[in-house]
């Protein structure tokens, strides 16, 4: 299994990468066109710890850094078998891992966090447009949706091989669990907390949390 960490304003937070690596064979941090300066402190931190880094030449959004990511590495002669992904600004919890692992391993497809049994930590902008989304595509797909918007997944079998993941921005990750369900893809949620504190996170409550919710109620 290989975890990617798409990075958009600046390098993993500490601990991100080297808790991954407890419980993955190897990490991809996918730098999503990130500024020059900031791009010089990854590459030189990963020289120094050993980190594979996939350079888009310009930012292009969080959906198409994963999409890059996972056609990087289903390239291989020997692609994984699995693909964990996991946001580089420390909002999803690496010890929650092993649980996302036993998820698949029971024959689950895409693994989904679950932040919605901590709603009350949620900015309330997201939280609103989150609880609206998921509905919207649990009414639309007919199959219960838990926390459509959690960037924290691990993708196996048909939700890697059969089901693209879209190139765009955060949207792209409600589109392609709303592919998922409507495919039959074995979908399951683990519970993981929601972590809002002083972390960078590239996400625009209004103009992204609009594009989340038309993604669900997109054709």
């Amino acid at each position: 299994m290989t975890a990617v960490v798409p990075c958009h304003r600046e390098r993993p937070r500490p601990g991100v990468v080297e808790g991954l690596r407890r419980h993955v064979g190897e990490v991809l941090v996918v730098d999503d066109g990130m500024p020059p300066a900031a791009a010089g402190e990854l590459r030189a931190w990963a020289a120094r710890t050993g980190t594979q880094v996939l350079r888009l030449p310009r930012n292009a959004g969080k959906g198409t850094a994963v999409r890059a990511g996972i056609d990087h590495l289903l390239a291989r002669a020997r692609p994984p078998d699995a693909v964990l992904v996991v946001d580089g600004d420390g909002q999803h919890p690496v010890d929650a891992v092993p649980r996302f692992i036993a998820a698949a391993g029971a024959g689950v497809d895409l693994v989904v966090g679950d932040r919605f049994g901590d709603l009350r930590r949620m900015p309330v902008e997201r939280r609103l447009a989150n609880l609206a989304a998921s509905g919207l595509l649990g009414a639309l797909t007919g199959r219960p949706v838990r926390d459509c918007q959690c960037g924290m997944r691990l993708l196996a079998g048909a939700a890697l091989h059969d089901v693209e993941f879209p190139r765009g921005g955060f949207e792209a990750e409600t589109v392609h669990l709303k592919r998922c369900l409507r495919r039959g893809v074995r979908v399951g949620w683990v519970p993981i907390p929601a972590i809002y504190g002083d972390e960078r996170s590239a996400f625009r409550a209004v103009r992204d949390s609009v594009r989340v919710v038309g993604a669900s109620l997109r054709p």
